[in-house]
């Protein structure tokens, strides 16, 4: 078992190494409180330290994986939500321990998409399974989920079990009906709204109850949860805007959400906007959209037309100003303002 103190020791006897806990953050990290800054640096090294295995090529897929990493969403709520619940306490093992499993979690869930959806892209780089193969794509989400299982039992951490193991299945599920709901193509705004949860929400939710969890504050375990859900849905609402609003090189729309006949809240609500004719014919182009991506335009035209992301950041909005109001409760301290300021940012993000 790993101590965060060998962790620090081995990180200052490596500086070389060390990763740029900056690198890929969003501008708002930098208002967070020093011992989340600091604990989000010493993570990265917990981390990496974590996925270690006895296969070289395993280790190079996880390298490959973390020095792609993305924004660090989900530690950044562990550490903000053990602080804010518990100012007075340090970070502790259980903390850092905790953080890797949910970003193990999450990291295995974005690996087994990619091949479920035969994306050959994750955050403008190979993915997994296009720069290897899907075989070794699946082996490596594999490995990623039972490592997060190792660190729970590794640090005697038995009382999150029932805190990973549900966003485990929610995810699975939550595919699921996304993956029926393409071939039927009648995805309800309910629909939409429970598959989001399920596949995005619940991580984030569980991120912020390990932290609260981790730093004794039982209480507010609870409210940390919640408050991580309605951050995670605005999240997830926020992407499926991107996927209307991004462009490539020529100016065309990626429109990679349409590719995939998944139907986010832009395009369900606009569908209901229209008569059974039109939204027949639109349908259409988002089942010829996988083989012409001609009708990406015709489709995001259509979106835009019927105030699709004008209604869908509302709603964004809705979750966020639901979040905030929950964060407003808690004692005041830097922690619980930089929960707002990240809240503020999941829904003024521009990537």
């Amino acid at each position: 078992m790993m101590n965060i103190i060998q962790v620090q020791t081995m990180k200052e006897n490596n500086k070389s190494l060390e990763p740029n806990p900056n690198k890929g953050s969003p501008d708002v990290y930098n208002s967070f409180p020093q011992e989340v800054k600091d604990a989000l640096s010493k993570f990265e090294t917990f981390y990496r330290k974590s996925l270690s295995s006895g296969s070289p090529l395993l280790n190079e897929v996880m390298k490959y994986i973390s020095d792609r990493r993305g924004k660090r969403i989900r530690p950044a709520c562990v550490f903000l939500s053990a602080l804010a619940s518990a100012p007075s306490k340090p970070f502790n093992d259980k903390t850092f321990a905790g953080t890797a499993a949910i970003e193990m979690v999450h990291t295995a869930s974005i690996v087994h998409d990619d091949v479920v959806d035969s994306s050959d892209l994750r955050r403008g780089n190979k993915s997994v399974n296009a720069e290897w193969t899907s075989r070794i794509a699946v082996l490596a989400g594999d490995y990623l989920m039972a490592k997060a299982l190792m660190l729970i039992t590794e640090y005697r951490m038995l009382d999150f079990m029932e805190i990973m193991s549900r966003p485990m299945v929610e995810m699975s599920v939550g595919e699921m009906i996304q993956i029926e709901k393409s071939i039927s193509m009648d995805t309800t705004e309910e629909i939409y709204f429970e598959i989001i949860r399920k596949k995005t929400a619940v991580l984030i939710g569980a991120s912020m109850e390990v932290g609260a969890k981790s730093s004794g504050a039982v209480h507010l375990a609870e409210t940390m949860r919640q408050i991580g859900e309605d951050i995670g849905m605005a999240f997830q609402i926020k992407d499926d805007i991107f996927d209307y609003e991004k462009t490539n090189l020529l100016g065309k729309p990626t429109g990679n959400d349409v590719v995939e006949k998944k139907m986010t809240l832009p395009l369900i609500y606009s569908l209901k906007q229209v008569d059974a004719k039109q939204r027949k014919e639109i349908l259409k182009c988002v089942k010829q959209a996988s083989t012409d991506r001609k009708y990406i335009s015709i489709v995001r035209d259509f979106v835009l037309d019927n105030n699709g992301l004008t209604y869908a950041t509302s709603v964004a909005e809705k979750y966020i100003e639901k979040a905030i109001a929950l964060i407003s409760t808690l004692n005041d301290s830097p922690a619980k303002h930089s929960l707002i300021n990240l809240s503020l940012y999941v829904i003024k993000r521009n990537e």
